[in-house]
Formats: C-alpha cells, structure tokens, sequence
C-alpha cells in the first residue's frame, strides 16, 4: 500500500455505480458508505487527485487540514481494500 505522499499525489478512479438513501449510500459491490465517504467517492473520477479531495473536503466541512488528510486517506485506503476505486 502506498504512504501518505504518495497517495496524496495519485488520481483514484470510482469503478461501482452507486445509490444513495436518507441513511447512507450503498455501492453497487455492497459496501455502505456515510456522508462523506460518498462525498469523496463521488469526486474519485480520475482527474482529481487526492490532494484536490481533501481540499474540496475543507470547503464542505468545518475540519482541519491535518484531520481532512487523514480521514480522507484512511478512506482512500478502504475504497481501494475493498475495491471500489482504483488509482491512475
């Protein structure tokens, strides 16, 4: 798995199409994902890199940069576990 930096530079890709309820979003190969797991899966569209995520992520939400990285790595990390996205 690649670290931080790296990942920070890379431009992931959504594979699944996706649904969303009241109560969450669910992907098409069955993982379930909160507000802003869908909020950052929907900006994984292979021209953004992830470093331009965490920034949409500060204009949406009320959070530090230091946390925003982070969470939106630690999310990264998880969509491409299970695989749900790729990276370019």
């Amino acid at each position: 798995m690649k670290n931080t930096k790296n990942i920070l530079k890379t431009k992931p890709i959504k594979i699944w199409e996706f649904r969303e309820y009241p109560k969450g979003s669910l992907l098409e190969n069955g993982i379930v994902l909160n507000e802003t797991g869908i909020f950052i899966y929907k900006l994984c569209n292979g021209r953004r890199t992830v470093r331009e995520i965490v920034k949409k992520i500060l204009e949406e939400y009320e959070v530090d940069q230091r946390k925003a990285e982070a969470d939106t790595v630690r999310c990264i990390k998880e969509l491409l576990t299970t695989g749900s996205i790729k990276l370019k």
